[in-house]
């Protein structure tokens, strides 16, 4: 099966064309892509059309820094449900966690990594053609997941460091411009370095109901994108039917039209089993709702399903190693 690429996150790329004065129709059907899938918000391209179009682009655009331009154009809905469940993250980190998590949404051929140390948080973007060099494609993603980054924290936000895989270009001072913090290029990784302090910063914008409302609805598009993924499917289901405290292989697999025993064949083709979904989602449920201290411990129970107060707390600190109150009262975790 060929990588694709969600089509909406395209509208930006369309209006940085016309920024440039040249008509986006024209430039995209020579790639090969229908205009009309971008405004099909669940469409996907393939990524070698998402290929030819920036070597067409970068061909026709004598200018180096053009990715830089896109971060004028972002917009949550570019990204699906994952823009909006990004905007009600608690913290950059649980942002930072989730746009990992679910990065397939928006694109099958690259990923992203987490790293962290005593002092900061890195964000690393890696591709399964890396051989490709497009380094306006990799300026304009790091440019725009900084700006989502400040849409949640406010302008002031300064990244420690970003770096390039690709050499200096001759506009090198619009990235210092953008970025407000030390960039560097001809690095080994494209990476953005965030502090700690900045990364776990309580967010006003925080809100764990729509935060999870748009979790599902990720998880049920990356259901439907392709048949060999049922872990996606079994998280789906899992989401719908924790609240009633009764989520079992067997229902699950009801749901799904499969037999238990041929869940749990597919799920251990893909390194999994139903009980390890179960408690990742499960986990990253209870630290978003732990997180909002809007929400009483009591209702974070009920809401997953627990018979009573304290059997959620003696799982959760089995699934965090720390209790609701000491994550509440601003204990780090690891990342997740």
């Amino acid at each position: 099966m060929p990588y694709t690429i969600l089509a909406s996150t395209k509208n930006v790329l369309w209006k940085v064309i016309e920024l440039y004065d040249h008509n986006p129709e024209h430039i995209f059907l020579e790639a090969g892509i229908d205009p009309e899938l971008l405004k099909n918000p669940g469409a996907r391209i393939k990524f070698s059309s998402v290929n030819k179009l920036w070597n067409i682009l970068t061909k026709i655009i004598d200018d180096p820094c053009v990715g830089l331009h896109a971060l004028k154009f972002w917009h949550p809905s570019n990204l699906h449900a994952l823009g909006y469940a990004w905007l009600a993250s608690h913290t950059l980190r649980d942002a930072l966690n989730r746009f990992a998590r679910y990065s397939r949404i928006l694109s099958e051929a690259d990923s992203i990594l987490l790293e962290e140390d005593s002092e900061t948080f890195s964000l690393i973007l890696e591709s399964k053609f890396a051989k490709i060099r497009l380094p306006e494609r990799i300026d304009m993603i790091l440019a725009i997941i900084v700006q989502m980054c400040r849409a949640n924290y406010g302008d002031e936000l300064k990244p420690i460091s970003v770096n390039f895989v690709h050499s200096e270009p001759s506009c090198s001072e619009r990235f210092f411009n953008h970025f407000k913090s030390e960039v560097s290029f001809s690095e080994s990784r494209n990476c953005i370095v965030f502090s700690l302090a900045d990364i776990d910063k309580y967010l006003s914008g925080s809100n764990p109901y729509l935060a999870n409302i748009n979790d599902q609805v990720i998880l049920q598009y990356l259901s439907g994108l392709g048949k060999d993924n049922i872990s996606d499917r079994v998280k789906s289901c899992i989401i719908d039917m924790i609240q009633s405290g009764n989520v079992s292989g067997a229902e699950v697999a009801k749901r799904l039209g499969l037999s238990e025993r041929g869940l749990q064949r597919q799920l251990m083709d893909e390194g999994t089993t139903f009980l390890t979904l179960k408690d990742e989602v499960r986990k990253e449920l209870s630290l978003s709702y732990v997180r909002d201290r809007n929400i009483e411990i009591s209702e974070i129970a009920f809401l997953l399903g627990y018979s009573d107060q304290s059997t959620f707390s003696r799982s959760f600190k089995r699934m965090t190693g720390m209790s609701p109150s000491e994550v509440r009262g601003g204990k780090r975790l690891s990342i997740i």
